[in-house]
């Protein structure tokens, strides 16, 4: 609409209070209140106007604007009580049936994002690791100098992640559970302990004063990244990640560590694929992935034609993270991987697209 004069607005008001007392039923109130106050409702639109017109104008309309959505409101509910009421006298009038059988309760449970979360964590912890803990708003040291990203990478930027100062944000990865993590294990002594997070890295073994602990963790969480919502991805998800850190950790306990974890969780006919791959924080790396569920390997819209699913990133611990966690690279080796829980649950569960696991549509919740 090209203006918003305070003529205007009264008019319309006037004209949804009309019809606000012409609403026979609920449902109708609820159409006049959208077709007037929702998001493309016609007042909403006239309001929106305001700031085209005029500066003499401007003030006038702007409190004709706020008396024209009071007035509306107070109709409305004005109205909602009258139905109310005649709906109260309608059923007292009619009687109660005391032979109707009660309405039953129906009885929450967990949601399938949640339960395949606690499956996973069962799994690890059966296979003899930890469940650690890290904040969601975390420290740009942790979340990419600790983890060897150079200056530069491009995952930094922000449009790619959520900065809330220039050292805070919102972590994009549970690998910042990793150092928090190691540093854990040394004695309460150690100065490693003590070290502000925002220490430089690279100088975090310089001060290590004990023999820390072999690490073994998992680690989930919800992350954050600026990206867009496709069948698989989404800007808030879930992660799950995964470090062993102790002497003679190969590559080799990384593959039948996600093998064995896949197939217990998918079942044992679960075909695991590794492919080299590159992560700062890991070398050599690699992602793995599993036969999709909705084709079995055909190729279909959800595994992008391929056959498969990538389900997440892993790698052996990079020389330079152990030395942020304040280990020595040369006397011992780590592994380490995360995923994506809604990935998980999607291939368990057969869901298509990841935006059903957060649409909190009851006919999908009844399902499980």
């Amino acid at each position: 609409m090209a203006h918003s004069s305070a003529e205007e607005i009264r008019n319309l008001a006037e004209e949804a209070e009309a019809e606000i007392g012409k609403a026979a039923s609920s449902r109708e109130l609820e159409r006049v209140r959208v077709a007037y106050l929702g998001r493309e409702g016609k007042l909403t639109a006239v309001l929106r106007g305001i700031g085209r017109l005029p500066d003499e104008e401007r003030p006038a309309a702007g409190r004709a604007g706020n008396e024209a959505r009071v007035a509306v409101e107070a109709a409305m509910a004005k109205r909602r009580k009258q139905l109310a009421a005649q709906k109260a006298a309608a059923s007292a009038a009619e009687g109660l049936d005391v032979t109707l059988p009660g309405r039953g309760v129906e009885v929450g449970h967990r949601h399938p994002l949640m339960t395949t979360l606690e499956r996973l964590l069962d799994i690890f912890v059966g296979m003899g690791y930890t469940v650690a803990q890290g904040p969601e708003v975390e420290w740009y040291t942790l979340n990419w100098t600790a983890l060897n990203y150079p200056p530069d990478h491009p995952a930094m930027d922000e449009q790619d992640s959520f900065y809330v100062t220039d050292e805070i944000m919102l972590r994009t990865q549970t690998s910042t559970v990793q150092i928090r993590a190691m540093r854990g294990q040394h004695d309460e002594s150690c100065p490693v302990r003590k070290l502000d997070w925002r220490f430089p890295p690279q100088e975090v073994l310089s001060h290590c004063r004990c023999e820390p602990r072999p690490t073994r963790v998992v680690a989930p969480g919800r992350t954050y990244r600026r990206e867009s919502v496709t069948l698989t991805h989404s800007d808030i998800f879930h992660q799950l990640e995964g470090l062993v850190v102790d002497e003679g950790i190969t590559f080799a306990d990384l593959k039948g560590t996600l093998t064995a974890f896949l197939r217990e969780y998918l079942g044992p006919e679960t075909r695991v694929r590794f492919r080299p791959d590159f992560f700062p924080f890991t070398e050599p790396s690699a992602d793995f992935s599993v036969n999709c569920e909705l084709c079995d390997g055909r190729g279909c819209r959800f595994c992008k034609q391929s056959g498969w699913v990538e389900i997440g990133g892993s790698g052996l611990v990079h020389p330079n993270v152990l030395i942020a966690g304040g280990y020595d690279p040369d006397r011992v080796s780590g592994l380490a991987f995360g995923f994506g829980v809604e990935r998980i649950a999607q291939r368990r569960f057969g869901i298509e697209h990841i935006r059903t696991l957060y649409e909190n549509d009851m006919r999908f919740l009844r399902q499980f």
